[in-house]
């Protein structure tokens, strides 16, 4: 029963580890969003959404430099205004 318990609190630790990654991830998307003044709040927000659900895009979106961004997330925001 030992081995459960020790399984138990290591998986606990593994996915409270892994909540907060997950959670830094979204918050440096949020950060980086928020630096483009052109963005509404609710813009911010549903483009992070996009990024974090789509991590091929948000990996291209961290590679590419700032201007190249911009365009990037308008892009972005063409394409779910026409969801």
């Amino acid at each position: 029963m030992e081995t459960v318990g020790n399984f138990s609190d290591t998986s606990k630790s593994t996915f409270g580890k892994i909540a907060e990654i997950m959670g830094n991830i979204a918050n440096r998307v949020y950060d980086s969003l928020s630096e483009m003044a052109f963005m509404t709040v609710e813009a911010r927000v549903a483009i992070a959404q996009y990024l974090c659900n789509n991590t091929k895009d948000m990996d291209l979106f961290f590679s590419l430099p700032d201007e190249a961004k911009m365009v990037f997330v308008t892009n972005i925001m063409r394409k779910l205004s026409q969801c």
